[in-house]
């Protein structure tokens, strides 16, 4: 109804609007009641898919199995999985330990992070069941299109608080009103992309296909679907992004997951909460993000190499005639890297020994009498008269021991890849054994799902899937290892005996804490230090002789950025260093006391930081072009940089993890001997410099000769003096 009011107020004033008043209100408040009265039914129609999924998939009901009520480790595993099925083993990996990373902020935060998964995957799902058919019609259909297309722009330009308002009038607040919302918004890019990618291909492509009698429904399913995947993809990966942003607007909703963490620490303050479940919300992010988005320069995903090989388990031969190689180019492949001359064969064994010493010192008394680093965070640690303690001991070195064997087991590895030979077929069985094990996996979780479907428990299953898993991960490890990387090699074992030494260095600069006065360092820390030393001298002298040289040209001039980074990452550093790096709120021992990374009275660990943090500055600057370098001086000064760096961001991260270890808890097992806000500082300043550095050795590899090349230093090496040959062959294959 349209009211109208008469008085006398003129046509320019603005009250003369208050005259008229159009109910759209009302209007709204009518049709909702009508809705709510007579179409109850359809209602309940709608939203049965939505309650169905939840109560299936995020049952609250603790007699019931659900996302929220499984191990950990199942949900770990599913993700190590998922990532290694749609992208390769290192996304895989890499989801794993950031899911991982989760559980590890707070109990509530992998509870809530469990309801965000669930929620995603149902957004997702239904998002992919509506918008991919739809898709698909407005690509084959103009008509469908026309219609289609006004309603996404009228989706799209609706703000998300608007989308709200009907959902909450018809179905109330809560997780099911809230991923319908969810699903609305998301969904419009997956059908445009989906549109686009089958309208842009090649119309010769799909008329060569009907010429040779393939109906409608194969055109589309072998033709049109496969080479329109990349928009598909991109379409399912960017709905993926939009329903997790809008996750963080559903919790206004009363939506459960990460976003009502986020909403409730906004509202009250709390910085913790907020940085905490911030956190995660970024690690689901980037972890559905890199499994739906493959990128360009992934290769073969790890499914597409475990199709092609176990197509020819029966055939191997055929896997060399699909890469256009025959028989004998196996043996005499086109090209190969440099061999390794006696003198940088030379200094990789001493890294390789060295690291060896490095390993063999870690199992060597480390502290006596008290601990250094666990005296800091344990009352109990502070007086151990009589008693010694290893590099791994949490007493001892704690996790700087253990990442003194981790980055010296990589250098030793990294040393000894340059002189070793494969043959190519070993790969192609460790994809295999990769294959099947994943498919153990698989099966596994699908056996594991039906039996807490069944409210059958088998303990065994988890330890077996656990199992396969690590045997997974070992198998990935000799693959990398046999097939090589471009960074297995001198600046690969440069940059781990550098953070092996980081670990060592920090450690040794690592000062008591006050009631730890009958502390003393071990032999083993000094060992471990001399072969730290020891590798990184050897890593130099490695890299002063290996033929390494960028596959790509390089950028020339200076790199502003990479300035104004080095003097944001060393400021970080400082910081951090002169923050505090421990904060005691034990009952009744120095309650709520700071130490700072500097402070005489602190640990001390931000000098060591902070020295390592200078020498990376100052390889950062030189490498951003305000000195000339070439190419080979580039690399080397790269692989130190981000050495250093490493070493750098080591202190911080074990110092760290040592605490948390073993430091003091209450009742409720929350600690009471926490790390600084200065450790954060130092990492992200260290992390920079370890990127600056490695960015500039990315481009790098072992050069390669070429069969050509070869055979003609064989022929005629014998026949001309060693400066001919030289010109010819190159000063690498005349040595």
């Amino acid at each position: 109804m349209l009211l109208a009011y008469q008085d006398d107020t003129g046509i320019s004033d603005n009250n003369w609007l208050d005259q008229f008043r159009i109910p759209v209100g009302d209007w709204w408040t009518q049709t909702v009641d009508w809705i709510d009265e007579n179409l109850g039914w359809l209602l309940n129609a709608i939203k049965w898919p939505f309650q169905t999924l939840f109560d299936f998939i995020m049952n609250e009901n603790p007699a019931r199995t659900s996302i929220m009520s499984i191990s950990w480790i199942w949900l770990v595993l599913g993700f190590f999985l998922l990532g290694s099925v749609l992208r390769n083993t290192r996304i895989g990996f890499m989801s794993a330990a950031m899911v991982t990373a989760i559980g590890f902020l707070a109990q509530d935060i992998w509870l809530e992070t469990s309801k965000t998964f669930g929620m995603i995957f149902i957004s997702v799902l239904l998002c992919a069941a509506i918008g991919l058919p739809l898709g698909i019609l407005c690509g084959r259909f103009d008509s469908v299109w026309n219609v289609t297309r006004p309603v996404l722009d009228a989706m799209q330009v609706v703000h998300s608080f608007v989308w709200m308002l009907p959902f909450i009038a018809f179905w109330g607040i809560g997780n099911v009103s809230a991923t319908m919302v969810t699903m609305m918004f998301a969904m419009p890019p997956l059908v445009r992309l989906t549109n686009l990618g089958i309208r842009q291909v090649p119309e010769d492509v799909v008329e060569a296909s009907r010429s040779y009698g393939a109906n409608e429904f194969r055109v589309l399913t072998d033709v049109q679907l496969p080479l329109a995947r990349p928009a598909i993809m991109t379409g399912l990966n960017q709905t993926l992004l939009l329903a997790i942003s809008m996750l963080g607007i559903a919790a206004f909703m009363g939506a459960d997951g990460l976003g009502r963490l986020i909403y409730r620490a906004i509202n009250n303050l709390d910085t913790a909460l907020a940085a905490s479940s911030g956190l995660a919300f970024f690690f689901v992010a980037v972890v559905l993000d890199r499994i739906t988005q493959p990128e360009t320069g992934d290769g073969m995903s790890l499914f597409g190499r475990i199709t092609h090989a176990w197509s020819n388990i029966r055939t191997p031969e055929e896997l060399l005639s699909s890469h256009d190689a025959t028989p004998e180019a196996v043996d005499e492949p086109a090209e190969r890297p440099v061999p390794v001359s006696a003198r940088e064969r030379s200094a990789l064994l001493v890294v390789a020994g060295a690291s060896v010493l490095s390993i063999i010192g870690v199992f060597l008394p480390w502290a006596s009498n008290a601990g250094v680093i666990s005296g800091w965070g344990s009352a109990a640690d502070e007086n151990l008269d009589g008693l010694s303690f290893s590099g791994l001991h949490e007493s001892g070195g704690s996790f700087f021991g253990i990442f003194v064997i981790v980055f010296s087991v990589i250098a030793l590895l990294a040393a000894v890849r340059p002189l070793l030979t494969f043959k190519s077929s070993i790969v192609d069985r460790l994809v295999q054994g990769q294959g099947a094990l994943l498919a153990v996996l698989g099966g596994l979780l699908a056996l594991m799902f039906v039996l807490n479907l069944a409210s059958v428990g088998f303990d065994g299953v988890e330890t077996v899937a656990l199992a396969i898993f690590s045997l997974i991960a070992v198998l990935v490890a000799i693959e990398t290892f046999v097939g090589g990387t471009p960074r297995l090699g001198a600046d690969g074992a440069a940059i781990c005996a550098l953070a092996a030494f980081g670990a060592a260095f920090g450690y040794a600069l690592a000062s008591p804490s006050a009631e730890s006065a009958a502390y003393s360092r071990g032999i083993g820390v000094w060992v471990t230090l001399l072969g730290c030393v020891i590798a990184i001298i050897g890593s130099v002298m490695a890299l002063r002789s290996a033929p390494y040289a960028p596959h790509r040209p390089l950028p020339t001039g200076v790199s502003v950025s990479s300035i104004v980074g080095a003097v944001i990452a060393f400021l970080l550093v400082w910081g951090g260093a002169t923050a505090a790096w421990m904060v005691d709120e034990r009952e009744g021992f120095r309650n709520r006391e700071f130490f700072g990374g500097l402070a005489g009275d602190g640990p001390g660990l931000g000098w060591p930081t902070l020295v390592l943090a200078v020498i990376a500055a100052a390889g950062a600057l030189i490498l951003s072009g305000v000195v000339a370098l070439d190419e080979s001086n580039k690399w080397r000064l790269g692989a130190l940089t981000a050495g250093f760096g490493a070493a750098a961001f080591i202190v911080p991260i074990a110092w760290t993890f040592s605490i948390s270890r073993s430091g003091d808890a209450d009742y409720f097992n929350d600690r009471l001997a926490l790390t600084g806000a200065g450790v954060l500082l130092a990492l992200s300043g260290a992390f920079i410099f370890f990127s600056i550095g490695r960015s500039n050795i990315a481009e790098f590899r072992r050069r390669k000769i070429y069969a050509d090349v070869r055979q003609l230093a064989d022929e005629e090496i014998k026949e001309i003096d060693i400066s001919q040959a030289r010109e010819l062959v190159g000063s690498e294959v005349a040595q």
